[in-house]
């Protein structure tokens, strides 16, 4: 592979890496040697022209042309592995590759928490947003697709918003959750800033994906739902992952259970749903009407 150009912005940082936790500097770079949280970040015996072979790769794995300073720690990362010599304390390049995905997402979903919304003086209510969060199996797209005839609103589905990505190669381990959770962000803005009701189905395992999704919603005039839908029959919930066939393009058809219990232990306990709704002893029509009560109770 040919070496890319190093842009302005990073010429002078090839020459003192210890430059990159400098804000002035560094811009996004130092954003991630802070979150990286490692003294003396840049310190060691690396080759410039190593630096720039590692962080040219760094840079075309992402799709740009030149070589940024956030190329510059993902480059230096890489050299000091690669050689063998990763000084204490420094993470290993997958890490830090995933910590620039979170950085980046942090600034987006920032950007859309800033939107205002777009005057309607002939809106007769405030739109809303309704979440149905859980892990696979719980019955949440089946909620989701009632409602969404019920209320003649739309569905934005995470499943789906990346299988379009998938022929695109747009995909990767570090990046994959970060842009779903941007990605129906930007959904859901768009809809309340016209004044719509939007449902998002995601599994929203985390407490801060949820409150961004709140926090766009509520700034942006909108009422946010927030449904935890969970699945008390084990048995019943494994039945209906190992026998669905979902038929999203470009996505798989399902998941195995271990992904189940792997995103069970990552879900993060929801202190204020305003309904749980358990589809093991409640059945879909039931579901459904609790969750449009409620709505319908913030008119």
């Amino acid at each position: 592979m040919v070496d890319l150009p190093v842009h302005p912005s990073a010429g002078d940082l090839l020459a003192d890496l210890s430059r990159l936790s400098d804000p002035g500097a560094g811009g996004i770079a130092a954003e991630l040697v802070a979150r990286l949280d490692v003294p003396g970040f840049g310190v060691g015996t690396v080759e410039r022209a190593v630096l720039v072979s590692a962080a040219s790769l760094e840079a075309e794995r992402l799709g740009d042309v030149f070589v940024r300073p956030e190329h510059l720690v993902l480059g230096w990362v890489r050299a000091v592995e690669e050689g063998g010599v990763r000084p204490p304390g420094v993470p290993g390049l997958d890490v830090v590759r995933e910590e620039l995905q979170a950085l980046m997402a942090d600034r987006a979903h920032a950007e859309y928490e800033k939107l205002r919304p777009i005057p309607r003086p002939d809106a007769v209510r405030r739109p809303r947003t309704i979440l149905l969060a859980g892990v696979p199996g719980t019955g949440k797209s089946t909620l989701a697709e009632a409602l969404a005839w019920r209320l003649t609103a739309p569905v934005f589905s995470m499943d789906w918003q990346l299988g379009a990505l998938v022929p695109f190669g747009a995909l990767r381990s570090d990046n994959t959750a970060h842009l779903a959770e941007v990605n129906l962000t930007a959904s859901v803005a768009r809809q309340l800033q016209l004044g719509l009701d939007v449902i998002v189905d995601a599994t929203g395992h985390r407490r801060e994906t949820r409150r961004r999704w709140r926090s766009v919603t509520e700034r942006l005039g909108g009422v946010f739902v927030g449904v935890e839908c969970v699945c008390s029959d084990e048995v019943l919930q494994r039945s209906r992952v190992e026998g669905r066939a979902r038929g999203i393009p470009g996505w798989h058809q399902t998941v195995s259970w271990e992904h189940v219990l792997r995103m069970k232990e990552r879900w993060e306990n929801w202190d204020d749903p305003d309904l749980v709704v358990d589809s093991a002893v409640e059945p879909p029509e039931v579901g459904v009407q609790r969750v449009l009560d409620h709505y319908r109770s913030l008119w």
